[in-house]
């Protein structure tokens, strides 16, 4: 009785877990403030991992990739377009 009992507590925290976890989801985008982790595995298991965007330093991190990306961008463009 007592393993049952254990089993079925393990069980619910397991789903608890789960679906905490799924409510920070948003799209393609997971946002949790309360979590410290920068990045997160995707929703789906195995398949990378995604920045926690309520991490601030995940957000910084984000906008610097962007601003690097839209540089090299423009200096391509101003280079290579005679």
């Amino acid at each position: 009785m007592l393993a049952t009992t254990r089993k079925n507590a393990m069980k619910k925290t397991l789903i608890d877990l789960i679906s905490d976890k799924l409510t920070y989801w948003n799209g393609g985008t997971y946002s949790n403030k309360n979590d410290p982790s920068f990045l997160v595995p995707k929703a789906s298991p195995g398949n990378g991992y995604r920045l926690n965007f309520g991490n601030p330093k995940a957000v910084i991190s984000f906008a610097i990739m962007i601003i690097v990306m839209a540089i090299l961008f423009i200096s391509f463009f101003l280079i290579f377009h005679h």
